[in-house]
Formats: structure tokens, sequence, C-alpha cells
């Protein structure tokens, strides 16, 4: 059976060894932290599915137009890259991803799912803009051979 935890925080840093995006869900609560990893070809095609998502659905056309001092006072805070490492756990591979938008609430549950687990979080259009905006941020351009404008 598939463990189903709250998605709070997302933190992405790219793994040399694995050569892969890893996504770490809940770095500082260990009881609810996953550590998801998600390979060259399935981040590039989530980031294009997830703009195309939230142009649709929020009108913002790129993850750069986001207003400076908004993401300063929402959302956005300094990993504690000791409790990052010191807390980590085995890695799942991320195999889905789905976006399901509410019309009343104008928000987006945004669920992530491996064999074994999936985390889900409960986003407004700018938080969602946020998690796929610092997940391409981790995205190694030059070594992976991609633009940074894909």
């Amino acid at each position: 059976m598939k463990r189903e935890i709250a998605a709070k925080t997302f933190t992405p840093i790219y793994d040399e060894l694995e050569d892969r995006l890893r996504l770490v869900i809940n770095y500082q609560d260990i009881q609810n932290r996953v550590d998801f990893m998600i390979t060259r070809s399935f981040i590039i095609n989530l980031i294009s599915t997830a703009q195309e998502f939230i142009e649709k659905h929020y009108g913002v056309s790129d993850f750069k137009t986001l207003p400076e001092q908004e993401s300063k006072d929402k959302g956005t805070s300094k990993t504690d890259n000791v409790n990052l490492e010191l807390l980590r756990t085995s890695e799942e591979l991320l195999l889905e991803v789905n976006f399901s938008f509410n019309i009343n609430s104008k928000h987006t549950i945004l669920t992530l799912s491996s064999k074994n687990m999936t985390a889900k979080a409960d986003l407004d259009g700018f938080m969602l803009t946020q998690v796929f905006q610092v997940m391409k941020s981790a995205i190694p351009y030059i070594r992976w051979g991609i633009s940074y404008n894909f």
C-alpha cells in the first residue's frame, strides 16, 4: 500500500552522482520526508507541462514573471543543508505528477507519486509557480546540454 503525505516544503537539488534532480519533500520533517529522484527526460516534460497548466489556469506565461518583492515575502526560504543531508531518506523514483485545478478556490492539488509514496499539496497560483520556478533553477543546463530558455 502506498504511503501518502502532505507536501509542505519542496527542495530541489541536482544530484551529481545520480545525474538526476532530487526533489526533497518536507526536508525538516523526518516522519513525512520523501526524496523523489527525477530523470532528465521526466523533468524536461514536467516543466513544459507545468508551464502550460499555469498559463491556462493562472495566466502566468513564464516562471520568471513573478514580482521579485512578492517572492521574497511569500513562500521561499533558505534550506538548511545540514538537515537536508543529515535527515536524508531512501530515494523514490518519481513516476507521475498530476495537477487538479479547483475552479472555486482557484487552487491546484499537486500530486507527486512514486511506486511507494504519494505527496500532495494544495497550492494557489503563486505557490505552484514558485515550486516549479525553484525546480527549474536546480537543473544543470550546461551539463545536460539544454538551453536556459527551454
